[in-house]
């Protein structure tokens, strides 16, 4: 018993330690990452909103959006406002982070021109209409909810990368200010200060 005892302490050396300790930390990065939506911020000048000057390339199509109340809206109608779109489904862990940010970013500034607009991705139909209602009841969500075709979902994000969520930010003339991919601790931020930018004018 003595001897076995002996061996159990000789075995979780400082040297062992460390390097569990360190395997431990690069495991927990890789599943933070993982289920994070691979947070990443970039910009891309040629995705404006519908209806804005542009010379080449051209804007995306302006297509008809589905809205779970029976309407129908298209992008090119907000110009003049500053217009947060947001690609996401019910079922995606960075989604419900995000949701609430959102719904917060709508009441603060909506009396200042924001319009913040989720667009649900076509999925198979693992989330019906009557969940997503659920959803949007459950969090409170007070902006527009539409359901964007597969053809919407690529002409704005294309075809490499079907993360979600994926938040586009547009200015009042119908610019990108920002693209999120993902949603974690240090997007909130990031998207507060592209709005807060864009509502500014700059």
């Amino acid at each position: 018993m003595a001897e076995q005892a002996a061996s159990q302490g000789t075995f979780w050396t400082a040297g062992r330690i460390i390097a569990t300790v360190v395997v431990a930390v690069m495991i927990a990065t890789f599943g933070y990452v993982l289920f994070s939506g691979h947070p990443e911020v970039k910009t891309d000048a040629r995705i404006v909103l519908p209806g804005t000057p542009v010379s080449s390339p051209p804007a995306p199509e302006d297509y008809d959006v589905r809205t779970l109340d029976g309407n129908v809206i298209k992008l090119s109608g907000y110009q003049g406002k500053v217009v947060v779109i947001d690609f996401w489904a019910t079922w995606c862990p960075p989604c419900r982070q995000e949701v609430p940010q959102l719904a917060r970013l709508q009441k603060e500034n909506q009396a200042r021109g924001l319009e913040v607009i989720g667009l649900h991705i076509e999925d198979g139909g693992r989330s019906t209409p009557e969940a997503i209602r659920r959803f949007i009841n459950d969090f409170s969500i007070n902006y527009t909810v539409g359901l964007a075709s597969n053809d919407m979902f690529t002409a704005y994000l294309g075809k490499t990368d079907d993360t979600i969520p994926q938040t586009l930010v547009f200015d009042r003339k119908g610019r990108l200010v920002a693209h999120l991919i993902g949603y974690d601790s240090s997007h909130a931020r990031t998207l507060d200060e592209a709005v807060n930018r864009a509502l500014a004018g700059s």
